[in-house]
């Protein structure tokens, strides 16, 4: 995906925040005359409120990990360009001339503003807030620094790509192994749901069936029992969603998605498989 402006994504958040709070409060409205209908409503608004930062956040970090994934062989060919005799803005050249994806784009974007007069260090600075990744914004630095004193840096550029492929690797490896941990946090939220639903189909509608008899008298009805279930269920799903972003890719933002999922699984039940 291409980058997207710091503008471009308010806009995003107040359009989505504003269209949540309409929902939300015709929600609000609806409960008066239906409370169910009314409870689905709410949890809808929350959807829409999330669903376009969460979509963001996850195509945002797809690009940022694409170009974390590309730089060690942008930097290794500069390293050879070096060693070939080019001088590092030409080797920067003839590396941004290959296909890297959205790394390429990116680089070409820099040299671009350096044609026009911007200098190399002021570019790979504006790389790097665009990107806000720590690897990057690493690597744009030692980039700027050796394009300062010049001379045959390719040591050190192999050196920089050496140490982000390890990272990345190293990064990579503890995905894997969270993903494990992604999967728990799913399997113990649909058990959750899956004792609510017996609960509620098999045990709360018949007993509270026998309400006003001899031998039980209820102290609420149904619909308030389950609207409870409802809410502790929507509880859950908001949580355990930002528990497993954290976990998956290390950012709470990252959980949004997760807490949009687990709120359609939420709907879904309640309305289909739940008396």
């Amino acid at each position: 995906m291409p980058y997207v402006k710091k503008r471009e994504k308010y806009a995003l958040y107040a359009v989505s925040i504003a269209a949540g709070f309409v929902v939300g409060l015709t929600g609000y409205f609806v409960s008066l005359v239906n409370l169910r209908l009314g409870d689905y409503i709410m949890v809808i608004a929350m959807i829409i409120v999330l669903f376009p930062t969460a979509s963001l956040d996850y195509l945002e970090f797809r690009w940022r990990n694409a170009i974390e994934d590309r730089m060690p062989d942008i930097l290794y060919d500069i390293a050879e360009g070096q060693l070939s005799g080019m001088s590092f803005i030409r080797a920067l050249q003839s590396a941004a001339s290959k296909d890297y994806g959205v790394a390429s784009r990116e680089l070409r974007r820099v040299l671009s503003q350096v044609k026009l007069g911007l200098s190399l260090e002021e570019g790979f600075k504006g790389f790097a807030e665009r990107v806000d990744s720590k690897l990057v914004k690493k690597v744009s630095l030692v980039i700027s620094e050796t394009s300062r004193f010049g001379g045959d840096v390719s040591k050190v550029i192999r050196s920089l790509a050496d140490y982000i492929k390890s990272i990345r690797l190293i990064n990579q490896e503890r995905r894997a192994t969270m993903r494990m941990y992604v999967g728990v946090t799913y399997i113990a939220f649909g058990v959750l749901v899956v004792t609510i639903m017996i609960l509620l189909n098999q045990f709360f509608m018949p007993i509270i069936g026998l309400s006003g008899t001899v031998l039980f008298r209820a102290q609420a009805g149904y619909e308030e029992y389950r609207r409870i279930f409802f809410y502790l269920t929507v509880i859950q799903a908001i949580s355990s969603g930002l528990v497993t972003g954290k976990m998956g890719e290390g950012t709470i933002s990252a959980g949004l998605k997760h807490v949009v999922i687990m709120l359609l699984l939420t709907l879904l039940v309640y309305a289909v498989m739940i008396i």
